[in-house]
């Protein structure tokens, strides 16, 4: 009999709070809304909770969770903080006040580390979002469980049927003015702790993060969601408890055709450092891109990508200023969890993007050290010119044409006269060269990927943890056939960005050609997961993968999906044969072969498979398009 996982629970009173018009407050006066924000949490919130015995649970930027031993005591909590700040608020002009809404519920909770879930916890969320600012709003079971201790008088708002609980809610509330006219309630099971300024993890590390506001005690108390609450996210290293994100594209303010280069660049370069942490799972640019130009809500973002977080923006750059206004979101919910807005000279740009990746990555990852955030940090060049090169350069070359690819060859090249030691201006060289050889565009191979080894080496020499530099020799090495090489450059950029698809790809192509198949196809779908954007050599490998796999179902989908694209290749069509000829379907196997013959009559099996390094990996292949007609 299978073993079942213990599920630990409790009952609890839970309560929800969040700060009512957040967004427009910050929009209007941020540092003045945070200064106010923490003073409110520091004055009465946090003292209110610690003094009935509560526990914060968790805080989502503008709010926070948490449970309480008694139902009671949670009310006394809501009613006396409300109470405080809404006499604190008569004193502030109408557009500054930091008003909460509260909802609080007592149910059966599922406890994960320090985190709680359940309906429980969702009806509490559901009682906040309906409630009245300034007041409170409670389910009948928790009004059942006070109705006689305490002196209070709820209104009774009647059922509610609230979002993803199958029966309907009876809610009863407290209004501002019931709350400022209640008696004092003589409650509090502690003293009042004062709050925590520092976190302080239980081994004594010191997490040092540059965020203000609840942003600092959302990553003191925060555990990740579970699968039942959140998307899961695919990992490379089979742990679905990261934190999983996509960065889709910043939105450009200014003149849209001529600037979303540097907002696409700065995209790509947040999404590249973020992948640096091991922590976190960072959705690929090919993946995220599909999103440029459109407005989706959160919750759609978090489904298509399986995602628990978002990051958005925009920019406006200037001559004199770049102005950036990012935000971090979690997807279920829609909740702001960070937010900043930017307003530098063009040559901070890049302590600005150390900045948002730090902050990300601290709010979303909990155990980091310093010398882990200090991987987000890269070399900046010391001309602004350079980089605004390399973006140019990055964007021509994605377009895959001879024409762009010789012209981000002209940028990259000035890239690196303005600024000698810019790793980037050298990888994307280096990648223009293996373009060229990869498209049949250069007339001397073996020279253009002498050339890309190269500018790869001297990358590395210039930035020895870039990614992008190993990436480039992995691949040069995977051209060479050799395979050592290639494994362990890719390993390397692997180690170094392991959210990024296209290495997974080299990755899982190299471990083919050297002969672990099923580490191939492991990597191939990991590369997949991520967002790859499977190019037909992609689909061509992996479908020779899968068939060595013994998966020739799987086999088919992906080569038949590859020839939509491109029917007149003989390798893909002659893999499909194979393919066909192992799963048994012999009569499509033999018409597959011949159109293999009608596409190349000179077709020779014998000559397939000769970059496979195992002679029984060859003699399989050859020897299923022999059984296809081949």
């Amino acid at each position: 009999m299978a073993k079942t996982e213990h599920i630990e629970r409790k009952l609890a009173a839970i309560m929800a709070a969040d700060v009512v018009g957040y967004s427009r407050l910050m929009g209007a006066d941020e540092v003045g809304t945070l200064r106010a924000l923490k003073a409110a949490r520091k004055d009465h919130i946090d003292p209110a909770i610690a003094a009935h015995g509560g526990r914060i649970v968790k805080t989502t930027g503008d709010g926070l969770l948490a449970d309480f031993p008694s139902v009671v005591e949670a009310v006394g909590c809501a009613v006396a903080f409300q109470r405080e700040l809404n006499q604190r608020n008569a004193d502030v002009a109408e557009d500054k006040r930091i008003v909460y809404r509260v909802g609080i519920n007592i149910g059966d909770v599922i406890i994960e580390g320090k985190d709680i879930f359940g309906d429980g916890v969702n009806i509490a969320a559901r009682l906040e979002s309906i409630c009245e600012p300034g007041g409170l709003c409670i389910s009948e079971t928790a009004r059942d469980q006070v109705r006689d201790k305490l002196p209070l008088t709820f209104a009774d708002l009647g059922e509610h049927q609230v979002k993803n609980i199958a029966r309907p809610v009876r809610v009863f509330s407290l209004a501002p003015q019931q709350i400022a006219e209640a008696p004092e309630l003589a409650l509090g099971l502690a003293t009042p702790k004062k709050p925590l300024n520092r976190i302080m993890l239980a081994t004594g590390l010191v997490l040092v993060l540059a965020i203000t506001g609840p942003g600092i005690w959302w990553a003191m108390h925060r555990t990740v969601p579970s699968a039942s609450q959140t998307a899961s996210a695919p990992s490379p290293a089979n742990s679905d408890v990261r934190p999983s994100i996509a960065v889709l594209p910043l939105v450009t303010l200014s003149d849209a055709t001529k600037e979303d280069y540097f907002a696409d660049g700065l995209t790509e370069d947040i999404i590249s450092a973020l992948g640096r942490f091991p922590e976190l799972v960072v959705r690929s640019r090919n993946a995220v891109f599909a999103y440029k130009g459109k407005t989706p809500r959160p919750d759609e973002v978090g489904r298509n990508l399986d995602v628990r977080y978002i990051v958005e923006g925009s920019i406006r750059r200037s001559p004199e200023r770049i102005r950036i206004a990012i935000r971090l979101t979690a997807a279920q919910s829609g909740t702001q969890l960070w937010s900043e807005n930017y307003d530098v000279a063009p040559k901070d740009i890049f302590s600005v993007q150390d900045d948002i990746t730090r902050r990300i990555a601290g709010t979303l990852a909990s155990r980091l050290t310093n010398l882990e955030l200090a991987k987000a940090a890269t070399k900046p060049p010391s001309s602004m010119e350079a980089y605004d090169l390399v973006l140019r350069g990055r964007e021509l070359y994605g377009r895959v044409n001879r024409t762009a690819n010789s012209q981000a060859r002209m940028l990259f090249k000035q890239a690196a006269e303005l600024d000698p030691t810019y790793a980037p201006s050298y990888i994307g060289l280096g990648r223009v060269e293996l373009n060229g050889v990869m498209q049949g565009w250069t007339a001397d191979p073996d020279a253009a990927l002498q050339r890309a080894e190269s500018l790869g080496q001297k990358a590395i020499g210039i930035d020895a943890a870039s990614a992008g530099a190993h990436a480039l020799l992995g691949a040069v090495y995977l051209r060479y056939a050799d395979y050592d090489r290639a494994l362990d450059e890719m390993r390397r950029a692997v180690e170094l960005n392991n959210s990024d698809p296209e290495t997974y790809a080299g990755l899982a192509t190299a471990l083919l050609w050297s002969g672990d198949v099923d580490a191939s196809v492991k990597d191939f779908e990991t590369a997949s997961k991520l967002g790859l954007n499977f190019t037909v050599n992609d689909s061509f490998i992996l479908g020779i993968a899968y068939l060595l796999a013994d998966r020739n179902a799987d086999a088919i989908r992906i080569v038949e999906r590859s020839l939509d694209r491109n029917k007149t290749d003989p390798y893909t069509n002659a893999v499909l044969a194979a393919a066909y000829a192992l799963a048994g379907r012999q009569e499509d196997a033999a018409r597959q072969a011949a159109t293999v013959r009608q596409i190349d009559p000179r077709f020779d099996t014998a000559d397939f498979g000769t970059l496979l390094r195992k002679p029984e990996l060859r003699a399989k292949i050859v020897g299923a398009m022999e059984k296809a007609g081949l």
